[in-house]
């Protein structure tokens, strides 16, 4: 007679704590915000994070360096839509280098370092939603499950 077999973590249940609820209730934007953008940004994530109940103190400095590198990536965007306003043919994303050939602009490389940084910062502090629904659990529970539950 044969025996059933279960799949490796077939059924195992979620150790995710079911209400989240954050140590602290509101958080002002530190000083070493950049801009005005930055503080903003600030307010409102973590007033996000505060309410799902994923943000402590210790987290602070990872949504500081979030909403700077937001900064830093408006601030390059601006320059290279000022730059293509001067430089139709290359639409501000090439510079003169030294030597007279083209050569990529230093904001577009700032532009690219900001948006790996707010990736990379995002999915850390749970804003994308892979790594939300990592640290939150599925969005509804009591769903119909998957269809090998039964296993």
């Amino acid at each position: 007679m044969a025996t059933a077999l279960r799949a490796s973590g077939g059924g195992r249940k979620s150790n995710l704590p079911k209400n989240n609820k954050s140590s602290i209730t509101r958080i002002a934007p530190p000083p070493e915000l950049m801009s005005e953008t930055a503080i903003s940004l600030w307010k409102t994530q973590s007033k996000i994070l505060i309410q799902r109940g994923t943000f402590e103190l210790e987290d602070a400095p990872l949504l500081l360096a979030y909403c700077n590198s937001f900064h830093l990536m408006i601030v390059a965007e601006k320059v290279i839509a000022a730059q293509a306003l001067k430089d139709l043919e290359n639409m501000g994303l090439a510079d003169l280098g030294g030597t007279g050939g083209l050569k990529k602009h230093p904001a577009v490389a700032v532009r690219n370092d900001s948006v790996s940084q707010l990736a990379r910062l995002g999915s850390l502090l749970g804003l994308d939603p892979l790594s939300r629904m990592r640290m939150t659990g599925p969005a509804d529970p009591d769903s119909g499950g998957g269809e090998f539950d039964e296993f």
